[in-house]
């Protein structure tokens, strides 16, 4: 899905257009899985694949969410 496809699912959805797109990307551990969390030494690296959203402002103060 590209960005104006997911800005188009966003407004048929909710409504009304989003403000904008943001992209958060995964990340894979080389070295130290699970000890990121435990105080440890960890080798992460950013991958392409991740989770695109899109948001807007609301009248009423509520967050609301749409999986798609």
């Amino acid at each position: 899905m590209n960005k104006e496809e997911l800005l188009k699912e966003y407004e048929t959805t909710f409504g009304e257009k989003g403000k904008d797109v943001f992209f958060s990307p995964g990340r894979i551990n080389v070295i130290g899985e699970h000890t990121d969390y435990n105080g440890g030494h960890v080798f992460p690296a950013a991958i392409s694949l991740g989770v695109y959203g899109v948001y807007g402002p609301r009248e009423d103060k509520k967050v609301c969410l749409f999986s798609g």
